[in-house]
């Protein structure tokens, strides 16, 4: 019987529904239809991604990206080159074509030396490898993969790094955590290359504020984005602004400032070239210590008494709607400490205990977009903030709070490895919704000085005083520790360690350096880095505990059941036409 004949015949229904089908299937090939019914919509691009792709759409830039992950792998890498390859042509087809991409393999050549002078060529052009082991025949092999990518916009070559670990192998949490930044990677490069400049972000020296090894593991993770600057006062009314001609305001020569840890007093003049960097348009962010803990005498005498620390700030940050307060906040939220817990015999007792000097805050579901989808982040010898004189052209937010289980002691307070021994009871006595210990204030900021500044050099065109700003933003932490890093010796100087990283666990644990990075964007009104950054998709490894022992049972499963169902459904679909066609009949 024909084709045809089928058609005509009893079945002609059936035939005819199975090409209206194929007819309809194939039209709707034609158009490229998504449906992403996930949860944290983790297939879909951020406004942020689109609205960048809509504008490489709109224009003649191609984009090429190179990338390294391929090659055969354990399957948790090949799901992290899924991703990219998925992420890459979602890219391409949003942009209209111009994103193009390429896969690598970088031992396709299976020749030693031509593999390593392609993997020198990549690690000179800031790329870098991760190190895995695996069994081979029984024995343990070890094996570089590249799980990184170059993009190239306008010429200009952009390294990217998927995932950043410094472990032997990572696991499956920190190879997750690379395939939920797969879109922010990509983008921030893209986004790199297509803007006509890179932000300026000054690093204020000098005033006893960290060095630059000491900040240095964020300096260098924000230098990646922005150009990172170090700036003195010095009392120099060009250090911070400056005229710009056919402009009767100065200009911020800086996008954003960082003042981290400033120990000595600032000058009535410094205080106003800050005064007016701000009043001018200028970015700040501020971590400050309210009170001063001799860290060395808490390691050689076990304690010390933390003191105010006269900045001469005090003031100036009260006018502006923050008050520092001279306290320091104990949490029974914190990070642990090893300490010798008395003699053994011949040996150190050394255990873990609670440190209640230094707070860990968690994000709530509620955050601001600065703390969304953290981990924890940590304190070391914190003081609380408030938000002071109120101003309805001003939002003032708390970004960061201590727990509820937290108390404050005013200064001069008394730092002791005895605190250990306070009992949890002592943070559940007049609880609160915890304390302030980082701010946020943004819109109008009224100057310092104002009233304060003598006629001559107010009204003094080149200097350009300016009362206000309605455009104004300041973050403030009042903890300088939260952004230094620990160092290690090394030969000829010393090297940073990774901010965040806990000397007892040897690994980066608290996401100081994300915060950071999060307040930086927020500041230079980097929306679109600061909600991918933030976004979060969510880990959901199998429940080992029920799997274990049962393994066979669940391969089975998965395997035979879909056969078992074609089976079924292939004797049970001819028996079911012929009593339906019989019975006509």
């Amino acid at each position: 019987m024909s084709w045809l004949q089928q058609i005509q015949g009893p079945d002609g229904k059936a035939w005819r529904a199975a090409l209206l089908s194929m007819a309809v299937l194939g039209i709707l090939a034609q158009w490229p239809i998504r449906l992403d019914v996930t949860e944290d919509q983790r297939h879909s691009l951020s406004q942020a991604t689109e609205d960048m792709l809509d504008e490489l759409a709109a224009g003649e830039e191609e984009v090429l990206v190179r990338c390294y992950l391929e090659g055969d792998f354990p399957a948790r890498y090949r799901r992290l080159a899924d991703e990219i390859q998925s992420k890459l042509r979602t890219f391409a087809r949003k942009s209209g074509g111009q994103v193009r991409w390429q896969f690598i393999d970088v031992a396709e050549s299976g020749d030693e030396k031509t593999i390593g002078d392609t993997e020198l060529a990549l690690y000179e052009q800031g790329l870098r490898f991760t190190r895995i082991a695996h069994r081979e025949a029984g024995v343990t092999a070890f094996q570089n993969i590249w799980p990184c990518a170059m993009v190239t916009v306008r010429g200009v070559d952009y390294p990217v790094q998927f995932l950043r670990s410094e472990n032997m192998d990572p696991d499956e949490v920190m190879v997750q955590n690379a395939i939920n930044q797969v879109e922010f990677n990509l983008g921030q490069a893209i986004r790199q290359g297509m803007r006509s400049r890179r932000p300026v972000v000054g690093i204020l020296q000098g005033h006893g504020c960290w060095l630059p090894v000491e900040t240095a593991d964020f300096t260098n993770t924000l230098s990646e984005t922005t150009d990172v600057v170090d700036v003195r006062l010095d009392g120099s009314v060009d250090a911070l602004c400056e005229r710009v001609e056919g402009r009767p305001q100065r200009q911020p020569k800086y996008d954003a400032l960082i003042v981290a840890g400033p120990d000595s007093t600032f000058s009535d003049r410094d205080k106003l070239l800050l005064d007016q960097y701000l009043m001018n348009g200028g970015r700040m962010l501020w971590l400050i210590d309210p009170l001063e803990t001799d860290r060395d005498s808490l390691s050689n005498n076990t304690q010390t008494l933390a003191t105010t620390r006269e900045i001469g700030l005090f003031d100036w940050f009260f006018h502006h709607g923050i008050r520092l307060n001279r306290n320091m906040v104990l949490d029974a939220q914190c990070a642990p400490i090893m300490m010798n817990a008395g003699p053994m015999g011949d040996h150190r007792n050394m255990q873990m205990f609670s440190w209640y000097f230094a707070p860990v805050a968690l994000s709530t579901p509620d955050a601001h977009p600065i703390c969304a989808n953290l981990d924890p982040i940590h304190f070391d010898f914190v003081s609380s903030l408030d938000l002071v004189n109120a101003n309805d052209d001003r939002t003032s937010e708390v970004l960061v709070r201590s727990s509820p289980r937290s108390v404050v002691y005013n200064a001069p307070v008394r730092v002791a490895g005895a605190v250990v021994n306070l009992p949890p009871e002592h943070f559940e006595q007049n609880q609160t919704e915890g304390f302030p210990l980082a701010v946020l204030l943004e819109g109008q900021f009224n100057s310092f000085y104002a009233l304060r500044l003598n006629p001559e050099l107010r009204d003094d065109p080149d200097f350009a005083f300016q009362e206000s700003t309605d455009d104004g933003r300041m973050i403030v932490v009042a903890d300088a520790d939260f952004i230094r890093n620990n160092t290690r010796p090394v030969e000829g100087g010393i090297a940073p360690l990774p901010l965040g990283f806990d000397r007892l666990s040897q690994r980066v644990i608290y996401d100081n350096k994300e915060w950071l990075l999060n307040a930086v964007s927020f500041l230079l009104d980097d929306d679109a880095q600061i909600s991918l950054r933030s976004r979060s998709i969510a880990y959901r490894p199998l429940d080992e505990k029920r799997i274990l022992g049962s393994e066979t049972q669940w391969s089975l499963a998965a395997l035979g059941a879909p056969i078992a169902l074609v089976l079924l459904l292939g004797l049970t679909m001819p028996a079911f036409r012929r009593r339906r066609w019989t019975r006509k009949a």
